[in-house]
């Protein structure tokens, strides 16, 4: 486990965390995982920052019974295993992290979990791990987790030996178990099905961004996108475009009969795609920021 000089958030985390009775003692329900993040020097204080979080694992022999996945990360997280992606999610503080069968998708031998996880305000944390039948947990969130701020869907699927990754990968910055700072307790939930989250099934609605100069929204930003689906839709929200080199502020707005939500908008570096954390209604999106803005999506 790599221990690493606490900054002035890890010293509160800390703080905080040992302050809660029975912190060090009492057993936690997500046994030995612990809160993790990335331990990026570079990135600027409270500014959006988004990683991919990554452990190899080994299993003598596929389970033939359940096998949970539980995942809670501040603020949303996208999980893979074995390059499949089960689910998407955010933080909900108080509520009982997420949990997912995933038996069918892990295999004997070598296996990769993988979290893609983003924040509006720089710091953050992501805890996980996966359980069998007997109760074991042969990967949970720990020291020995490294992460990237550069997507690559061969190190996603597992087609890319993390040795073969370096220096590309770096180790991550451990917290701390549950109970823990602003986490505070956390508790396990009912399993749910990968698909009740997340379907693969096809968009319900697609529109196509021309190349039309966009709205300009305020005076000294970047043109924006507005995209008008013609009728209420319901369902996750995808943005499809061509990766921006340069960091710009990016915002979006997802409105609903003039009403509008504004919300940072988190890409992770090198990704040309972005999916909503949670399903929603709309009829009308602003894009700010994406420049190369080719679709937008409302996949059920």
């Amino acid at each position: 486990m790599r221990i690493t000089r606490p900054g002035a958030l890890a010293v509160a985390l800390l703080a905080i965390g040992l302050a809660q009775p029975g912190c060090v003692s009492a057993p936690t329900p997500t046994g030995a995982a612990e809160w993790i993040w990335a331990d990026d020097a570079s990135a600027a204080p409270g500014r959006p920052a988004a990683y991919v979080l990554l452990r190899d694992f080994e299993l003598p022999a596929a389970p033939t019974e359940a096998a949970r996945l539980f995942v809670a990360a501040d603020r949303e997280y996208a999980v893979h295993l074995n390059g499949h992606q089960i689910a998407r999610g955010a933080y909900r503080r108080g509520e009982p992290v997420d949990e997912f069968q995933v038996a069918h998708l892990l295999r004997e031998g070598p296996n990769r979990l993988t979290i893609e996880a983003r924040t509006p305000h720089g710091d953050g944390g992501v805890l996980a791990g996966i359980e069998l039948a007997d109760a074991s947990m042969p990967v949970v969130t720990d020291g020995d987790w490294q992460f990237t701020d550069d997507w690559d869907p061969r190190l996603v699927k597992g087609e890319t030996l993390l040795a073969d990754a370096r220096p590309a990968l770096r180790p991550v910055r451990v917290w701390g178990r549950p109970p823990m700072g602003r986490w505070g307790r956390v508790s396990r939930g009912d399993m749910q099905k990968p698909d009740q989250i997340w379907r693969a099934a096809g968009a319900r609605r697609i529109v196509r961004v021309t190349a039309s100069p966009g709205l300009e929204i305020e005076p000294g930003r970047r043109l924006s996108h507005r995209v008008d689906f013609g009728r209420e839709v319901d369902g996750v929200l995808e943005l499809d475009f061509r990766p921006a080199a340069a960091e710009v502020p990016r915002e979006l707005r997802i409105c609903l009969a003039g009403d509008c939500e504004r919300l940072p908008l988190v890409l992770t570096p090198g990704r040309p795609a972005w999916r909503d954390s949670s399903p929603r209604s709309f009829d009308t999106v602003i894009v700010t920021g994406v420049p190369g803005l080719r679709a937008v999506r409302a996949r059920r």
